[in-house]
């Protein structure tokens, strides 16, 4: 094939021939082409995640950079391996390269970099609420018009819903939407003045339909969370959910973390347009996808509810978040919001509204609050711990007394990123581990018991506490040096490793290790959470001057649901107390949003919730630094805090 004007790549083994834009790197061209390529760090080329072999044309392309030289191995360079993310074409070489037949350039993308369906946490402990929403549909029937009295039929329909709704009482004045308005003349006369109006906050007509479509009433919760998306449809009059559906969140395309966005906002001028696009398209497939095996029609959904941390209510509202990201971290709007669907191009019923939970600060957003309302650890006697687990790690301490909350940057490490084999939990990832302390072997298993691939978090936890009751590894995190000549180990170049899975077991033909890094990344996030959760705890002591201790904790997330937990309690993630007192909790935050959805109430005291809960602002506590690297030991510097963990007495400290 040939083309004199424009330069083609081939992409192998998935078969696709790209037209390149110049000034484009291989990420960007295959991200733009709706190929899902793994980054952590939004294309900065810090993760290592987006590696691809050229396998012909590499004389036409930009020598390695600076970025490739850290993450990549000597090896792996002589190799011709090459970061997507900063790898393009020579600019001398683009007007010599349109001159010649395509494609000259041929790129193989291992398995490893491409980005796969991968298991997303839609369940979660739902204690249940009083079925009151939002929306309520009404079936009436309607004076006929008559020459005797010429009344309009707004106000007929007015005079027939006042006698089965509250309206015309208790200072309830009716209104109507525009589009629906639109709707009455024909609507009515349809079926004989028999009609069913769509009534919102009880006195906002938003919908007319004629004949009886009472049941047809439905509304949708979402959650938005940084790496996923979720979509609950659940039938208004009775609270069933009749449809779940999830998706990747989008913009993980553009950055894994919040920060890594925020970046991408501000370095480009289309940014927030583009995040923004990509995440209310994502909601909308949800959508469709809900509607369609309900077998009803998007137009029947007339309101949604959406919890998400700061940083992504934002963005789906197409608002800057840049200055959440800066000192002293300052959102637009904290309060709760209600916005037409038309509004934000959410596809549900025209007159529909979308409510957004209230944020709690800056990096504590509604999704807190949802976990808040759906644990409803505000209601607990006993003093307890929740943690939704994830890049961006909320904590939440208090009971029935008294309620504080900070946000941890634990970072992406158990989302895989800066793991050298680390992976989001998807189909061949090691989810699960043991290792046999008298000769170091492993058992491991996998989701969807494919051929390893990588690690997930869940792994990653197992992996370094199995390590430590190995004595594999110190306390401090370092390898213990009377292990690092056996078999299991291998040495590189920078340093030693533990393997995990020979490369002969592996989908990957090479070895899944631990590395010295890996360790290091996962005390660094288990530090965050520990010590984050004693700034807090010991914020409270101060206020009430008596010493609380935590009696149970709740673990919120899909890391918090998938986790072994007493591996999370063994490495000094969480307070040591006893197995069973420490509930699994699962996508509490999504279940808020249901809540606020099924039960209007809940909504004013999701307002007074974050008017009276105390927000910690963990990172600059006076104690941080201390708090932080005390914590960096497994389980902490002081094993008083762990007394259950009797094994630590055979470990070594260094």
């Amino acid at each position: 094939m040939s083309d004199n004007s424009r330069i083609i790549i081939d992409f192998e083994p998935i078969s696709r021939r790209l037209f390149y834009k110049k000034k484009e790197n291989f990420y960007q061209l295959l991200v733009n082409s709706s190929i899902r390529v793994r980054s952590q760090c939004g294309g900065f080329g810090t993760c290592g995640k987006c590696k691809l072999l050229v396998q012909q044309g590499l004389k036409y392309l930009n020598p390695p950079t600076d970025s490739e030289k850290k993450v990549l191995s000597e090896e792996e360079i002589t190799e011709n391996v090459r970061l997507a993310c900063q790898c393009s074409i020579d600019e001398d070489q683009i007007d010599h390269l349109k001159r010649l037949p395509q494609p000259q350039i041929r790129v193989f993308l291992p398995q490893e970099s491409l980005l796969e369906d991968f298991k997303i946490l839609t369940s979660g402990l739902n204690k249940g609420v009083n079925l009151n929403p939002n929306v309520k549909k009404v079936f009436i029937e309607v004076e006929r018009p008559n020459l005797k009295t010429i009344i309009p039929d707004f106000e007929r329909i007015v005079t027939a819903l006042s006698s089965t709704t509250k309206i015309n009482k208790d200072h309830i004045e009716p209104s109507i939407e525009f589009e629906s308005l639109k709707k009455i003349p024909l609507t009515l006369r349809a079926d004989n003045h028999h009609i069913t109006l769509t009534l919102y906050e009880e006195n906002k007509i938003i919908d007319c339909e004629a004949g009886n479509t009472v049941a047809n009433n439905y509304g949708i919760a979402f959650d938005i969370g940084t790496t996923t998306l979720v979509g609950y449809l659940i039938n208004l009059n009775d609270g069933k959910i009749y449809s779940t559906a999830s998706a990747l969140n989008p913009q993980t395309a553009y950055g894994e973390d919040v920060v890594s966005r925020i970046t991408y906002i501000k370095n480009n001028k289309e940014g927030l347009l583009k995040l923004n696009a990509s995440v209310i398209d994502a909601i909308n497939v949800i959508i469709d996808e809900v509607c369609a095996e309900a077998k009803i029609s998007p137009s029947q959904i007339y309101e949604a509810t959406f919890v998400g941390n700061s940083v992504m209510h934002h963005i789906f509202l197409n608002i800057d978040p840049t200055y959440i990201g800066l000192s002293p971290y300052v959102p637009a709007i904290k309060k709760d919001l209600n916005i037409r669907s038309k509004d934000i191009n959410l596809k549900i019923n025209r007159g529909g509204y979308a409510y957004m939970l209230p944020l709690i600060a800056g990096y504590v957003g509604a999704d807190t609050t949802g976990i808040i309302l759906s644990s409803e650890i505000n209601k607990e006697s006993e003093l307890t711990l929740a943690i939704d687990v994830g890049t961006n790690g909320e904590i939440i301490v208090g009971n029935k007394d008294i309620l504080a909350t900070g946000s941890c940057a634990a970072g992406s490490a158990l989302e895989g990123a800066h793991i050298k084999n680390g992976m989001r939990a998807a189909a061949g990832a090691i989810d699960s581990l043991k290792i046999d302390p008298a000769n170091l072997s492993v058992r491991y298993t996998t989701i969807n018991n494919k051929k390893p691939l990588g690690i997930c978090g869940s792994g990653i936890i197992d992996a370094v506490a199995e390590m430590l009751k190995s004595k594999i590894i110190t306390r401090s995190g370092g390898f213990n040096k009377n292990f690092i000549d056996h078999e299991s180990f291998t040495k590189k170049n920078k340093g030693v490793e533990f393997i995990l899975v020979k490369k002969e077991q592996t989908s990957i033909n090479r070895d899944i290790t631990i590395s010295q890094n890996d360790i290091r990344e996962l005390q660094m996030a288990k530090a965050a959470f520990y010590s984050g959760t004693r700034i807090i705890l010991n914020f409270l002591n101060k206020a009430d001057e008596v010493e609380l201790k935590i009696k149970q904790i709740f673990l919120a997330g899909a890391f918090g649901n998938y986790i072994n937990k007493s591996n999370a309690k063994f490495i000094g993630m969480i307070p040591d107390i006893s197995d069973e007192f420490i509930y699994q909790i699962g996508n509490a935050a999504g279940i808020g949003a249901q809540n606020c959805l099924l039960n209007v109430n809940l909504r004013d005291k999701a307002r007074k919730l974050i008017k009276n809960i105390k927000y910690v602002e963990i990172a600059v506590a006076q104690e941080f630094q201390t708090e932080y690297a005390k914590a960096m030991y497994f389980p902490h510097l002081n094993l008083e805090y762990f007394p259950s963990l009797t094994e630590y007495n055979d470990i070594l400290k260094r």
